[in-house]
């Protein structure tokens, strides 16, 4: 099975969309701080967006969880806290909710931006980070489902090891020990044979 192998380059692209997430939502983060007359979306200065910083803390956790799984994968990591199926879906089910909500929520305040994003920069930074926001949370989705391919292919629990290989205690067909029958050892004494007695005749010497 190449499941695991597809789950390591599902990191690998979360990976990347997650870096690209968490620079334009710092930059955005940065853009507002700085604004002091407004822009064509807004009249406010010197703000920042709470649903940005939701999605910097998303990325950044996604970040994280995307390298420290796709080491486990590769280096073949199946024990410890995070060394089992069972921790792979709870980090990425906790960022598939938030990427969800942050998505949903941005995608709700900046829903129709298509008349300022030909001729604003501000504009087409903002449907970046929309598009990229919908992309982690698909990515996410996806690396559920080939976690839980991966883990029902091999047979495992929610406890088995996170890499997605063949345990190999197990793997191979049981092999038939043939064992002899145990012989029980018998004792046997020699058995004495009486010697011919031989008759010793003796004649006394006569005095």
């Amino acid at each position: 099975m190449v499941v695991h192998i597809i789950r390591a380059f599902l990191y690998v692209v979360l990976f990347i969309f997650s870096v690209i997430l968490l620079g334009l939502s710092g930059y955005r983060v940065h853009y507002t701080k700085g604004l002091h007359n407004g822009d064509i979306l807004t009249t406010s200065t010197n703000f920042y967006d709470p649903t940005v910083v939701e999605l910097i803390v998303t990325s950044s956790l996604a970040i994280i969880f995307s390298l420290w799984f796709f080491m486990a994968i590769l280096a073949r990591v199946g024990r410890g806290p995070f060394g089992t199926y069972a921790s792979e879906f709870i980090c990425i089910f906790i960022i598939w909710v938030m990427f969800l909500v942050g998505a949903a929520v941005f995608t709700h305040k900046y829903h129709n931006l298509k008349w300022c994003r030909g001729g604003h920069k501000v504009c087409r930074i903002l449907e970046t980070i929309k598009a990229f926001a919908w992309m982690c949370w698909c990515w996410t989705f996806f690396l559920l489902i080939a976690g839980f391919a991966n883990m029902l292919a091999n047979k495992h629990g929610i406890s088995g090891p996170v890499h997605g290989r063949r345990d190999d205690v197990g793997t191979y067909p049981q092999t038939n020990r043939t064992t002899a029958p145990a012989t029980t050892a018998v004792h046997t004494q020699p058995v004495a044979t009486p010697q011919p007695q031989v008759q010793q005749v003796q004649q006394l010497s006569t005095a």
